[in-house]
C-alpha cells in the first residue's frame, strides 16, 4: 500500500513539473496559479484525479484548436515570383525618389497579370437582363411584330470601382437580343456608357467618357427591371433616341435649399448629333422615322461643332419632382445648321399612387415640311403620361408567405402617349397613339414580372396594330 502511494506520488511529481508542464511558471501564470511548487503530501487522492482530468482535458482542447493561419503576404500572386515583391520594394525608391510607375517594371511572361485589380480587388459586376414574349396581330408595329415571338431583349453587365475616395467609374455593356449571330444579323452588343467621376463635394463633381445624356427623365431610369411596363415611351424611342448617349465630358452636382428640398443638376458638352449632310440629295440620314437613326459617333464628330446638353431637376419635397432639359447643337456636316431638343418631365407619389410623365419638343433648321433626302422635318414632339397604383393583399401573404412577403408587391399600370414626327405635315405616317394596360408583381424590388395589353392608332392603318406583352427582368 505504501509503495502504491508512493508510486503515485512519484507521478504526480511528473506531471506537475514534466512536460505537462503543471507548475510551468508561464501556463501556471495563465491560469492564474501560484508559480511555486506544491508539495504532493499536501494533495488528497481527490485533487490528483481532478488534476490530472484537468490536464487531459486542456491537452485535447489544445489539439481540437485550428491551426493559426498563415502570412500570404510573401506569396507571390498572378504574374508575380518568389522574388518579385522584395525587387519592387526595393526598386519603388532609390535615393528617397519614386520612380516605379506605370509599366516600367516588366516581368517576362508574367506581365499580362500585372494588373492593380489582381493584387487589389476593387471592382463590383452586376447587371440587369429582360427576356419578352409578344404577339401582336399586324405586322410593323413598333416594338411587337405579327405573330407569337419571344425576344431575349437584354443582357446588361455592369462594372463599378470605386478608386479612390474622389476617383470612381462605371460602365455598361448592353448585349441585345442575343447579340450578333452570324447570319440573323439582328442582335447588338455595344457600350452603354462608361465614366470616369472625380468628387469634389457634393455639389461640383466632373465627369468624362461615354455619357448617359441627362435629357428627359426616361433616359436615365430606362433599366427594365426598374419600369413597370415592358416597352418603353414612343417619345423616349423616337423624339429622345433611348438609350440615348454620347461621348462627352461635363460636371453634375446636388444642392440641398432645405432639410426636405433637393436640386440636382448635370451639364456635358458632347459630340451631338449626325444628321449627315444639310444639301438634298447628298445623302443625309434624316426623314420621317424620328432621331435613332442619327445618334452621334463615340468616336468623331461629323461637324466639329459641340453640342451642349443639362438638366435640372428641382425635388421641393419628398414626392415631388419637375425637371426640364435641352440639347443642342449643329446637326449636319456642314455645320451651318442648329438642332434645339427640350423636354420636360414630372413624378408625383402619393401613398400607393404614382403619376410620371415626360414631352419633348424638336426644332430643326434647314428643315422642312415635305422632307427630302438631307433634309429632316423642322419639328418633331411627344409626351407620355403613366399611372401606377401598388397594392399587396394581405391575404395573399397570409395563404402563401415564401411567395408574397412583406418585400412584395403588385402594380396596375396605364399609360397614353403620342408622337408626331413632322408636326407640320397631317398626312406623316409614323405619326402613333399608344394607350396600354399592364399589371406586374415584384416578388422584391429589383425583380418583376410584367403583363400588358397595347392599343396601337397609326396613321396610315388606325386601331389595327394591337397586342399584348409579357417580360420579366431582374438585376444581379
Amino acid at each position: 500500500m505504501k509503495s502504491t502511494l508512493t508510486l503515485g506520488a512519484l507521478g504526480v511529481a511528473v506531471m506537475l513539473s514534466g512536460p505537462f508542464g503543471f507548475m510551468d511558471r508561464a501556463n501556471a501564470a495563465d491560469r492564474m496559479e501560484a508559480t511555486s511548487s506544491t508539495p504532493v503530501s499536501t494533495l488528497s487522492a481527490e485533487d490528483i484525479n481532478h488534476i490530472v482530468d484537468q490536464r487531459v482535458q486542456d491537452i485535447l482542447n489544445n489539439r481540437m484548436q485550428p491551426p493559426p493561419p498563415k502570412d500570404f503576404s510573401q506569396t507571390p500572386g498572378l504574374g508575380e515570383t518568389t522574388q518579385t515583391p522584395q525587387r519592387s520594394k526595393s526598386q519603388i525608391q532609390q535615393q528617397g525618389v519614386d520612380w516605379v510607375t506605370g509599366g516600367s517594371v516588366l516581368q517576362g511572361g508574367r506581365t499580362i497579370y500585372a494588373k492593380p485589380f489582381i493584387r487589389a480587388p476593387k471592382t463590383i459586376v452586376g447587371g440587369y437582363m429582360d427576356f419578352t414574349i409578344s404577339d401582336c396581330n399586324h405586322a410593323g408595329s413598333r416594338d411587337c411584330s405579327e405573330g407569337l415571338e419571344f425576344d431575349q431583349e437584354r443582357f446588361v453587365p455592369f462594372f463599378y470601382s470605386q478608386i479612390t475616395d474622389r476617383l470612381s467609374m462605371g460602365a455598361e455593356v448592353e448585349i441585345e437580343h442575343g447579340g450578333p449571330q452570324g447570319n440573323q444579323g439582328d442582335g447588338d452588343v455595344k457600350i452603354e456608357f462608361a465614366t470616369m467621376d472625380y468628387r469634389f463635394t457634393d455639389w461640383l463633381n466632373f465627369r468624362g467618357g461615354i455619357l448617359l445624356i441627362p435629357l428627359g427623365r426616361f433616359n436615365l431610369v430606362h433599366d427594365s427591371p426598374l419600369n413597370d411596363l415592358p416597352l418603353r415611351p414612343m417619345v423616349s424611342r423616337l423624339i429622345i433616341p433611348s438609350t440615348f448617349a454620347e461621348s462627352g465630358i461635363g460636371i453634375f452636382g446636388t444642392v440641398y435649399p432645405t432639410q426636405l428640398a433637393k436640386v440636382d443638376y448635370e451639364f456635358y458638352v458632347t459630340q451631338g448629333f449626325d444628321g449627315g449632310s444639310s444639301q438634298a440629295n447628298i445623302g443625309g440620314t434624316f426623314d420621317e422615322g424620328g432621331y435613332r437613326g442619327n445618334r452621334g459617333s463615340f468616336k468623331t464628330d461629323n461637324n466639329q461643332n459641340k453640342a451642349i446638353v443639362s438638366r435640372i431637376s428641382v425635388s421641393p419635397i419628398l414626392g415631388i419632382e419637375v425637371a426640364g432639359s435641352v440639347h443642342h447643337g449643329k446637326w449636319d456636316d456642314e455645320g451651318r445648321h442648329d438642332m434645339t431638343i427640350v423636354a420636360v418631365d414630372g413624378l408625383l407619389q402619393r401613398g400607393p399612387f404614382e403619376v410620371l410623365g415626360e414631352a419633348a419638343w424638336t426644332h430643326v433648321e434647314g428643315g422642312n415640311r415635305t422632307p427630302v433626302a438631307g433634309t429632316p422635318p423642322q419639328k418633331m414632339s411627344g409626351y407620355y403620361v403613366q399611372g401606377n397604383y401598388h397594392f399587396m393583399p394581405d391575404a395573399l401573404k397570409q395563404a402563401a408567405p415564401s411567395f408574397f412577403s412583406d418585400a412584395s408587391t403588385f402594380t396596375g399600370v396605364i399609360r397614353w402617349g403620342q408622337v408626331d414626327t413632322n408636326t407640320q405635315n397631317s398626312n406623316n405616317v409614323n405619326d402613333i397613339s399608344r394607350l396600354t394596360f399592364g399589371v406586374n408583381f415584384r416578388p422584391v424590388e429589383d425583380a418583376v414580372f410584367k403583363f400588358a395589353y397595347t392599343l396601337n392608332d397609326h396613321e396610315d392603318d388606325p386601331g389595327q396594330r394591337n397586342g399584348w406583352q409579357f417580360s420579366m427582368a431582374t438585376y444581379f
